[in-house]
């Protein structure tokens, strides 16, 4: 597929090749004149025979085949559908752009707010993305660790269907880490921007981060408001386990208890100047974050959603028929008031020699490419029935038609490319990436497809934790249009977490070649060790009752004090919360 210009796009650019047909057309034209003037010369007098076909005229017979030809191009033409981006819809709109950051650690599991503290913070942050229709929206779900579910964006639909798959799940390194989370949503935003920033907090609180208020400090440098959202009850509640029904317990045995720390999210907000709500009574708390957001100064957007391409070929097709049916009707005769029937007989026999077949062939090829290029319609008609199911939020009804449309035009970009954003709504990373992949390579010349291909496939590829892949796409995007920011941002962060990975893996096998040649050496010591001394030999106890049970309690009081002095000596791991709940 080939761009002619920043409006105007051929879909079929295969069927060009018809084009090369045009100089048999000519040769065959070329080679009729001279078998007419071979037979001519053949049939006697050249005098005689001029007199008989003076009726014939030469000049109208190459406006005719001129015709014909003029449809030929025409028709091959509209084959290949020129195509204009009509369905591009650009919409203006003020909005902000939010980060959602929710706590997803297993302290939110607990049942102090009814279902749960995690269910009603989803409840909030999903009536919350139908109030901000104007706004940019981002999703970071952190316990332990955080981590970007999806990037900011105007698609509103794909952030409710993380919302609702949020869980302690999620993310594998339990506790509460604000400092971590806060730090991936700055990474989020356009740090050229100063202001239009904002980020949305719901957690319990249940854990002091020394480096969440540093971090907050840095934000309201930047610009962002953190407006925080308190969950749970300042007496807590116990937390039980999901899958086994049982509570939670701390190192020493002892139920846990799970209370709400507003002041540490009291301190954040003020920090950067936004606003600490309870989360109670989800209307409340929704009136009162909206009002708050929509207080902050909004910039002006424009968003872009590719759907489909308006279709061109049946002005063309109208065109050679116009043609066709001129040179249909069009008569080689010279207009005379009166002609000899001689001459009218011979002008009927030579004339239509070389045409008569000429109008049933092109009407053929007609036929063959109305028939090609309603098979393309089809594909289009599919296409289009699936954008409307899929602006309808009917997902799985939009897969289907884009499966169809696909089916019957394999190499139709808008096809597999809407079809690899139906495949994402489903969580189908894998499947999306090879459809963004389709609609790239079926696109060529049109970069602008191309890029949205590559973006995608991006976005697929970090979906599935392969960081190099989605790497490569972005890097591949950004050759095609540099200015895309959100290519660009990905791709530093993408960059950013390969090189945290890559360090994790090079420290977990140092740890573990450390540990290995540590067993190897102790090994080696007992082994000399039991070497050198004989065994013991077996003697009879000489001490009576209550010598051995002073000699036992004493022995156990060793063993409390020196696991109090390890527990008063134990070392933190780096970005491990001492809790894990």
């Amino acid at each position: 597929m080939i761009s002619l210009t920043t409006v105007f796009r051929i879909e079929h650019t295969e069927y060009l090749v018809g084009l090369a047909g045009l100089p048999i057309l000519l040769a065959l034209l070329w080679l009729l004149l001279q078998w007419k003037k071979k037979t001519a010369a053949r049939m006697g007098d050249p005098a005689l025979i001029s007199l008989l076909i003076d009726s014939f005229s030469s000049v109208r017979f190459l406006v005719k085949a001129t015709l014909v030809l003029l449809a030929f191009i025409i028709i091959v033409l509209g084959a290949a559908n020129l195509q204009k981006p009509g369905s591009m819809e650009n919409v203006q709109r003020k909005g902000v752009d939010v980060m959602l950051v929710l706590d997803v650690s297993k302290s939110m599991l607990a049942r102090d707010i009814k279902p749960s503290r995690l269910e009603k913070a989803k409840q909030f942050l999903l009536r919350l993305t139908d109030q901000l229709e104007n706004d940019r929206i981002g999703l970071i779900l952190f316990a332990g660790r955080a981590y970007l579910q999806m990037p900011l964006t105007s698609d509103h639909g794909a952030a409710r269907m993380y919302i609702e798959d949020a869980s302690p799940d999620a993310v594998p390194t339990q506790g509460t880490v604000f400092g971590e989370a806060l730090s991936m949503a700055k990474m989020a935003f356009n740090p050229k921007e100063r202001k239009y920033k904002s980020i949305v907090l719901v957690s319990d609180g249940e854990d002091h981060d020394p480096e969440a208020a540093k971090v907050a400090k840095e934000l309201a440098d930047n610009g962002v408001m953190i407006n925080t959202v308190g969950i749970g009850s300042p007496d807590g509640s116990p937390i039980e386990d999901p899958t086994t029904g049982e509570l939670k317990k701390d190192a020493e045995g002892h139920t846990v208890i799970s209370k709400l720390n507003e002041a540490e999210l009291q301190g954040l907000a003020n920090a950067t100047n936004g606003q600490y709500i309870r989360l109670d009574n989800v209307d409340d708390a929704l009136i009162t974050m909206t009002q708050q957001l929509d207080n902050a100064e909004k910039k002006a957007m424009t968003d872009s959603e590719f759907i489909d391409y308006k279709n061109y070929f049946q002005w063309f097709l109208a065109a050679a028929f116009v043609l066709l049916l001129t040179e249909f009707f069009l008569s080689e005769r010279r207009r005379k008031k009166a002609a000899a029937k001689s001459a009218a007989s011979a002008d009927k026999t030579t004339a239509p020699a070389g045409n008569a077949a000429a109008p049933a062939i092109v009407l053929l090829l007609i036929a063959l490419t109305a028939t090609l290029s309603a098979s393309a319609q089809n594909g289009n008609n599919l296409v289009r029935s699936g954008n409307r199911y899929y602006k309808k939020q009917q997902v799985d009804k939009s897969l289907q038609q884009y499966q169809a449309a696909v089916k019957k035009a394999p190499d139709n970009p808008a096809a597999n490319y809407n079809l690899g954003n139906a495949q994402f709504r489903k969580n189908d990373y894998d499947a999306a990436a090879k459809s963004y992949d389709a609609s790239v390579s079926h696109s060529s010349g049109d970069k602008a497809m191309q890029e949205k291909g590559l973006y995608n496939k991006g976005v697929a590829m970090v979906k599935q934790k392969k960081l190099q892949e989605s790497i490569d796409s972005w890097k591949s995007a950004l050759k095609l249009d540099a200015s895309d920011s959100d290519a660009r941002e990905n791709l530093e962060k993408a960059l950013m977490q390969l090189k945290q990975q890559q360090q994790q893996q090079q420290q977990n096998q140092q740890n573990k070649k450390k540990d290995q040649q540590k067993d190897k050496k102790d090994q080696q010591d007992k082994k000399d060790e039991n070497k050198d001394q004989p065994p013991p030999k077996p003697q009879q106890s000489k001490l009576n009752k209550q010598q051995v049970e002073q000699l036992l309690k004493a022995l156990q009081q060793r063993e409390n004090d020196l696991q109090n002095k390890m527990n008063e000596n134990k070392v933190k791991t780096p970005n491990q919360p001492e809790k894990d709940w």
